[in-house]
C-alpha cells in the first residue's frame, strides 16, 4: 500500500451499527477516509469468511487495517494465569490480523499492580519477547503495537514504550496523543509538545519508526489519575489537534491517525480536513 497520511475510526462507523466489518470498510472508503483499526476490544471474534472479505475489500480500496487487542492484556503481571491469558489473547489478535492483512495489532501493555516500575518492565519484556518468537513461529507478520497508557497507574509512559520497541523488533510504539495528555495533567498545548513526542521517538529509535507511523487522537477529560472518558474534537481542545495538523502539514509525515473520538469516523473526516487547510 503507497505511504500517505491516512485517517479512519476505532471501530465501526457511526452508521454501520449493526453491520458486517466488510461493509464497514467499504463505507469509510466512501467517506473518504484510508484507515480503519478493528476493535477487538471485548474479545477476539469475526468470522473467518467475513475476515477474508474485508482484507479483499481494504486491498482493493488501499484502505489500512489495523487491529486493537482485548483490553484486558496485562503484559505486566506476575500471575502464570494471568500471564497466559494474556499470551492467548494477543495471539489470538495477532492471528485475526494475519487474515485481514492488518498491518500493525494495537494494545495497552498492562498495570503496574503496585509492583517496581522496574519489575512490571521486566515481566512485559519477558512476555512480549515471548510473543515476539511465537509469531514468528507461526509466520505472522503483523507488528506488535504498544500504546501510550492514559492512566498513571497503566504500564506505558512514552519511555517505557521506547525502551520496550528498543529490545523487540516487531513491536512499535503507538502514540495515543490524549493518554500522553492526560498523564501529564495537560501537558500537551502547542505545536513545540507534539514536536517533542515525535523528535524522541526519532532520537531514541530512528527515523524509521516515524514513517508511517501509528496514532490514535480524542480529546480527554482527565483527573489527576489520567483519563476520564473521550470527548468531540472541537470541544475544548484538549489536547489541541491543530498544532499537530500544522505540524503533519509541514514536515509532511505519513503517520495513520486513528479516531478514538465518540464521533469516530465524523472527527476521522474533521481531523483529515483540518490538516488538508494546514497545507
Amino acid at each position: 500500500m503507497s505511504a500517505m497520511l491516512r485517517f479512519g475510526p476505532a471501530g465501526m462507523p457511526l452508521d454501520c451499527k449493526g453491520k458486517r466489518l466488510p461493509d464497514g470498510i467499504l463505507y469509510v472508503f466512501n467517506e473518504g477516509l484510508r484507515a480503519f483499526e478493528v476493535e477487538f476490544v471485548r474479545g477476539v471474534r469475526i468470522r473467518e469468511e467475513d475476515a477474508v472479505e474485508a482484507a479483499k475489500i481494504a486491498r482493493q480500496k488501499n484502505i489500512r487495517l489495523s487491529c486493537h487487542g482485548p483490553y484486558w492484556v496485562n503484559c505486566c503481571s506476575p500471575l502464570k494465569i494471568k500471564q497466559q491469558i494474556t499470551i492467548r489473547n494477543i495471539m489470538q489478535t495477532a492471528r485475526a490480523a494475519q487474515i485481514l492483512g492488518a498491518k500493525i495489532m494495537v494494545f495497552h501493555p498492562g498495570y503496574y499492580q503496585k509492583q517496581p516500575k522496574e519489575k512490571a518492565f521486566e515481566n512485559a519484556l519477558n512476555l512480549l519477547k515471548g510473543i515476539e518468537n511465537k509469531m514468528k513461529e507461526e509466520k505472522l507478520q503483523c507488528f506488535i503495537g504498544l500504546e501510550t497508557s492514559g492512566k498513571k497507574a497503566g504500564f506505558g509512559t512514552l519511555d517505557e514504550i521506547i525502551e520496550l520497541c528498543k529490545k523487540i523488533r516487531k513491536a512499535r510504539p503507538v502514540i495515543d496523543f490524549a493518554h500522553l495528555h492526560a498523564i501529564t495533567n495537560g501537558g500537551i498545548k502547542n505545536e513545540q509538545d507534539y514536536e517533542s513526542i515525535i523528535n524522541k521517538i526519532k532520537k531514541e529509535l530512528g527515523s524509521e519508526y516515524l514513517k508511517e507511523m501509528h496514532c490514535h487522537f480524542t480529546e480527554i477529560v482527565y483527573t489527576e489519575k489520567g483519563e476520564r472518558y473521550h470527548i468531540p474534537i472541537g470541544t475544548s481542545n484538549s489536547p489541541p489537534f491543530r498544532p499537530l495538523a500544522k505540524l503533519i502539514a509541514e514536515k509532511n509525515y505519513k503517520f495513520t491517525i486513528i479516531s478514538e473520538s465518540p464521533l469516530l469516523d465524523k472527527d476521522a473526516l474533521k481531523m483529515q480536513e483540518i490538516v488538508r487547510k494546514s497545507r
